[in-house]
């Protein structure tokens, strides 16, 4: 996995999420969020027009990295490597995925919400993972939990968090960064 986009994950620490939107609308946020000095995106394929307009985005700005949400399946895996983008996160964890990103050395963020799934990326080596739906699993009080069993796993928590309870994410060792569409 390549370590530069993870300590820029981790040095940005707000990673804004670009969720549901027309192509314009998606372009729009996206442009405010790089005149708000956000180098780190990420834009989740959740509407039709999603990815043609992310690969345009990354066309036009080649210096932003820009990350695909979202990802649901090999399939869908296969398909938007090819588009080489800067990382791919999943809301899920799958095995065939995460084999692919290891042999294809893709950065690629599996979701988690349990002990067994987290098992299962450690599997694989995977010590970096992303947290969801954090609000609806939990939260601080179960990532705080899940801290304690597996210590030398990090986080990146995404799902109900905003510009109120993001600090208490924040206070956690084991949250390097967290995901909102609030940002």
């Amino acid at each position: 996995m390549r370590t530069d986009i993870i300590k820029l994950i981790e040095l940005q620490k707000k990673i804004p999420i670009i969720g549901k939107g027309t192509s314009n609308e998606i372009i729009n946020k996206f442009n405010k969020l790089i005149e708000e000095k956000y180098n780190v995106i990420e834009i989740t394929l959740r509407t039709d027009e999603a990815l043609e307009t992310s690969i345009k985005l990354k066309k036009e700005n080649p210096n932003i990295y820009i990350g695909l949400g979202s990802i649901k399946s090999l399939s869908m895996l296969d398909e938007v490597v090819k588009s080489k983008f800067d990382f791919y996160v999943s809301p899920g964890i799958n095995k065939k995925m995460i084999e692919f990103a290891i042999k294809n050395n893709i950065v690629f963020l599996p979701g988690v919400a349990t002990p067994s799934e987290i098992l299962t990326a450690i599997e694989y080596d995977y010590k970096l993972l992303k947290y969801f739906h954090a609000e609806k699993n939990g939260g601080v009080n179960s990532l705080k939990f899940l801290g304690e069993i597996f210590n030398e796993i990090k986080f990146v928590p995404t799902g109900g968090i905003n510009h109120e309870n993001m600090d208490s994410y924040f206070a956690l060792k084991n949250v390097i960064a967290v995901g909102s569409t609030s940002f």
